[in-house]
């Protein structure tokens, strides 16, 4: 497959043009993308993540592999009223554009890994500062070696990948905890599809499930990458069943009849397009429709409640239903599972609140920065900002009590966290797929102790050799 590299950020390109007519597009650099720190509220300015689930390695890695300029993208370029009269003084960047390919080394840690990030400190736990600078600390999900060219045409793009996947993952990860805690068997389902873009819904269905969501209602998800796919009814099928002079519980039983039909061994019926719990339509209709056995499942999408959910299974009892079970959806998220408590829900179906995450909508803060140009360690020092950040090639090792940040030549007791998944001379490495990233991240979070999965203000160690590289650069 090939894909378009101008998804791009304008800037990106009128800098290129500057840079390459001073000869320092081939110069090597070293650049690293991170969170400053955790997400917090909009509205509150409270912490609301605990950890930022990794997710996104896979696309990011796709985009460099296959990202090209094509001839008619060039042409567009090069008529653009700013850019084009630049492009068109300089031929050879417009022949190294259309030659471009990604050529470097990158490190990451796996995909499911729960990265943090926030204030830097020492060894003692005091704020890390030199001179007014007080840089973060993180767990970089890329750093990325190549040249200055190359560098320029994927920040933007990789940035793109890790917000989105990263943003939805560290959301799904709440709501997949809310579930569980309150007892095995409780699934998350990822009905999101139609509350944002097409292509980014197949995205944030991987993200979901790498989290933990059981299921996704998106069949390109699938399709494209092995997720399960679930789904029930809707209420157009039910409404579209209707007859002129019969009866609404007539026609919404017959359509559950023929759903079974169709599927006898797989059917959730949604019951309450027209009265959950009335005489004639809703879960009373569902079981009349199944011969009074009761379909193996219904779904409830309003109204929810665990008063609701109470009387549901008290219904289905009631007519003998016992096997059905309960899946409730419409406005789900981790604090309305919490507030069912331990109403008997099988499952929830969950579609805004995990794919557009309300309560951070913003990503995850990615940014890009170079952490080395020529050969030598730099910093974004931004004096009395909080944003300054880490110089020098990093590592991160993980450890029971937190992690420690480092210069990557370092060696410290803990698991180093970052590995290599592109090689100069070798390319792409094979890496696991998603249901061994989606593995992989279940055991990760399961090794994190009780107070490091709830949402916190966290601040991360450095060791005094990256502390020393701090203090040189900012001084130097």
């Amino acid at each position: 497959m090939t894909l378009r590299a101008t998804g791009v950020d304008l800037y990106q390109l009128t800098s290129l043009v500057t840079h390459h007519a001073a000869g320092h597009t081939g110069d090597r650099v070293v650049m690293t993308f991170f969170s400053r720190r955790l997400p917090r509220s909009t509205a509150t300015d409270e912490p609301v993540r605990a950890f930022l689930l990794w997710c996104g390695l896979e696309r990011c890695l796709d985009h460099l592999e296959h990202a090209r300029f094509g001839e008619e993208e060039l042409e567009r370029l090069e008529g653009h009223p700013m850019l084009g009269p630049a492009l068109r003084a300089h031929p050879d960047l417009v022949e190294r554009l259309r030659t471009w390919r990604f050529t470097g080394a990158v490190r990451a840690p796996r995909e499911g890994t729960p990265l943090v990030a926030g204030a830097a400190v020492r060894g003692d736990g005091q704020r890390l500062e030199v001179d007014g600078v007080r840089p973060s600390a993180y767990g970089p999900y890329l750093e990325i070696e190549t040249d200055l060219l190359t560098a320029k045409l994927i920040e933007t793009p990789l940035l793109s990948w890790i917000n989105h996947q990263t943003m939805v993952a560290s959301k799904a990860v709440r709501v997949v905890q809310a579930a569980r805690e309150l007892g095995p068997g409780r699934s998350v389902l990822e009905f999101g599809t139609r509350r944002t873009h097409p292509e980014a819904a197949v995205e944030a269905a991987r993200a979901a499930y790498l989290a933990g969501a059981a299921a996704t209602s998106n069949v390109e998800a699938h399709v494209r990458y092995g997720i399960p796919v679930q789904g029930t009814m809707d209420h157009f099928a039910i409404q579209a069943w209707e007859q002129p002079g019969v009866p609404r519980h007539e026609t919404e039983e017959a359509f559950f009849r023929a759903f079974h039909r169709t599927f006898p061994d797989t059917d959730v019926l949604l019951v309450d397009t027209y009265d959950t719990f009335g005489e004639l339509t809703g879960i009373r209709a569902a079981v009349r429709a199944t011969d009074g056995v009761g379909p193996v499942g219904i779904r409830i999408d309003s109204s929810i409640s665990a008063e609701t959910v109470h009387r549901a299974r008290a219904v289905l009892d009631e007519l003998g239903a016992r096997h059905t079970r309960i899946y409730v959806s419409g406005g789900m998220d981790e604090h309305a599972i919490r507030g069912l408590g331990d109403a008997p829900v099988d499952g929830y179906g969950i579609g805004e609140r995990i794919v557009t995450s309300p309560d951070a909508p913003v990503g995850v803060g990615a940014v890009a920065k170079l952490s080395e140009v020529r050969g030598q360690p730099t910093m974004k020092l931004s004096r009395g900002s909080g944003k300054a950040t880490l110089p020098g090639r990093l590592q991160v090792w993980r450890r029971p009590g937190g992690d420690l940040v480092g210069r990557a030549d370092e060696e410290h007791e803990g698991v180093p966290l970052l590995e290599p998944v592109w090689c100069w001379n070798r390319g792409r490495l094979p890496g696991p797929d998603v249901h061994e990233a989606r593995a992989h991240a279940s055991a990760s979070i399961a090794a994190l102790s009780p107070e490091q999965r709830e949402p916190r203000e966290a601040t991360v160690e450095v060791s005094d050799a990256l502390a020393g590289l701090v203090e040189r650069c900012v001084r130097g």
